[in-house]
């Protein structure tokens, strides 16, 4: 495989000539034909692949899920997360070269320190967000939607009161220890106190009432939140006055990181369903985490890969259970 094909990429911008022969020397190159099956699902199996030419197909239970092109990655959720099987097929459209890295590559890569193991785990989390809002666009896309609530549709004033707690019911329990709720979250679970107790200490603790809108579709992205007690229901918007229901998030799970990760506009509204205590990650911490090369910049980078992994195949079975309806768009 050609260097210069590598180079374009972009995967090793940045590196001096040394870190990039210590990066080739983690990466196998592979080059294939048109039609044959990389990553199967179901199947076992701990490696990440990034297109260098070609393109691929991810599908699940024979449905297209999307297009794989070059400079990209696939299969970032099973090196990176706590998953060990693949939760999608994916399939060469046309002749493909590949870099695959296993989990041997990426320790050599972080035995020595090396600045790409960071950036792999920065690109992972925004490739794995990035792929969760195009499968809600595409939900929304395809479903027919539910009439939006009245109180959801009185405005500003209305939200605002929503998140105010008025007219809703608030906790009335204490509020957990943040490293109980950290060890209960989707990628954290099995970390030290201590490491647990050192992150949590950036993040804080809210309470939100009933029928609080605590994210809004369409707008600018200013925090995330993990799900300490209560739920949360994620909607999508279907054209003007009808909503989707695409996910109900509970303890442990992960919302609001996908405007962080790829710096754009709400993909979709989340509102709590009962009264709920939140961690909420204000964003100036979630860009110094999302690129530390700290032990706590590393966990949560894993830790938010693995939650984000756990909604992204919730989205994907939904709209998988979409594509078997008749399509009424």
């Amino acid at each position: 495989m050609d260097v210069h094909e590598i180079e374009r990429t972009g995967l090793f911008t940045g590196l001096d000539i040394e870190q990039r022969a210590q990066a080739l020397a983690a990466f196998k190159p592979y080059e294939l034909g048109a039609g044959e099956v990389l990553l199967e699902e179901g199947e076992s199996d701990r490696s990440m692949l990034v297109v260098v030419e070609g393109a691929l197909e991810v599908s699940l239970g024979g449905v297209p899920l999307g297009r794989i092109a070059r400079g990209e990655l696939v299969g970032e959720m099973a090196l990176f997360g706590s998953f060990d099987r693949r939760s999608a097929t994916v399939t060469t459209l046309e002749p493909t070269k590949v870099l695959v890295l296993d989990t041997e590559g990426l320790r050599f890569l972080r035995l020595g320190d090396h600045p790409l193991a960071r950036h792999l785990e920065t690109l992972a989390l925004r490739t794995v967000a990035t792929r969760l809002r195009e499968t809600d666009q595409r939900i929304a896309g395809r479903a027919s939607g539910e009439p939006i609530a009245p109180e959801a549709q009185r405005g500003l004033l209305g939200r605002l009161a929503s998140v105010l707690g008025v007219g809703g019911e608030v906790p009335r329990t204490p509020a957990p220890s943040m490293v109980d709720v950290l060890r209960g979250t989707h990628g954290f679970a099995g970390r030290d106190d201590a490491l647990l107790a050192s992150v949590g200490a950036r993040l804080q603790m809210v309470a939100v009432a009933a029928g609080a809108v605590v994210l809004q579709e369409g707008r600018n992205a200013d925090d995330a939140f993990i799900v300490a007690e209560g739920r949360i229901g994620v909607y999508c918007a279907v054209g003007t006055q009808r909503y989707e229901r695409v996910a109900t998030l509970g303890p442990g799970h992960v919302f609001g990181v996908v405007a962080l990760a790829d710096d754009r506009a709400r993909s979709a509204t989340c509102r709590a369903l009962e009264p709920a205590y939140l961690v909420r990650i204000p964003a100036a911490v979630y860009r110094q985490l999302e690129t530390e090369n700290t032990v706590e910049g590393r966990a949560f980078r894993r830790g938010l890969i693995d939650a984000l992994s756990v909604q992204l195949r919730l989205a994907n079975e939904h709209l998988l259970t979409l594509s078997a309806r008749p399509h009424l768009g």
